[in-house]
């Protein structure tokens, strides 16, 4: 027992410099997270056809400052415009991918997003990304049409109404609008290629927006 005793501030002390280390690290780690969000952002309005951006950084198994920081939300918002680029604009680099599983996919991350969003500004934006897709989608009908309108319109608005800021989703449910005017019965490629995303040229998503 005595030998116990006088070992047990040697393992203490061994434990507590097992701890120190493994917050040291889980420190570089989270620094790690927040180096690789601030330059991956950049890399995606310079290439967002990199399919290696926000990829972890971290040391530790299991990636605990990933939970630390609250991550979940914010990379699940930045790989689903990613996933919108590619469905919209970069289909021709994704080779291989079956393009209306992609689109679905894609869907179902931004509506998500609208509800789930842990700021206004991705809600937002993930609304009005969902009412441009709205938009470009295929219809065989006037009547599909009609109804594909109708559902843009609505996201849209949601859009505004999460951030009024959101100027973007403006200039888009005006030129709807502009264009379900009897006058304007043409509806074709020319027209719907004429909605914007916005963030995607312009502001970035550093920050919990784009």
């Amino acid at each position: 027992m005595r030998t116990v005793r006088l070992l047990l501030p040697f393992f203490a002390a061994l434990i507590l410099l097992g701890l120190a280390f493994a917050f040291a690290v889980l420190a570089l780690d989270v620094r790690g997270w927040q180096s690789t969000l601030a330059r991956d952002d950049i890399g995606f309005r310079a290439r967002p056809s990199l399919v290696t951006l926000w990829e972890s950084p971290a040391t530790i198994p299991w990636d605990p400052a990933r939970a630390v920081l609250g991550l979940g939300d914010a990379l699940a918002y930045r790989r689903a415009l990613q996933r919108y680029w590619f469905e919209q604009v970069g289909t021709q680099q994704a080779k291989g991918v079956d393009l209306t599983v992609a689109r679905a996919v894609t869907q179902t991350e931004l509506q998500e997003l609208t509800t789930g969003a842990s700021s206004a500004t991705e809600r937002s934006t993930a609304a009005n990304l969902l009412g441009i897709m709205t938009v470009r989608s295929r219809t065989t009908t006037s009547g599909e049409l009609a109804k594909a309108l109708e559902r843009a319109a609505s996201y849209f608005r949601l859009a505004i109404a999460d951030d009024p800021a959101n100027w973007t989703a403006k200039a888009n449910l005006e030129l709807l609008l502009r264009l379900k005017k009897p006058a304007k019965s043409h509806f074709g490629a020319d027209a719907r290629s004429g909605f914007g995303f916005g963030g995607l040229q312009g502001r970035g998503v550093v920050g919990g927006g784009y």
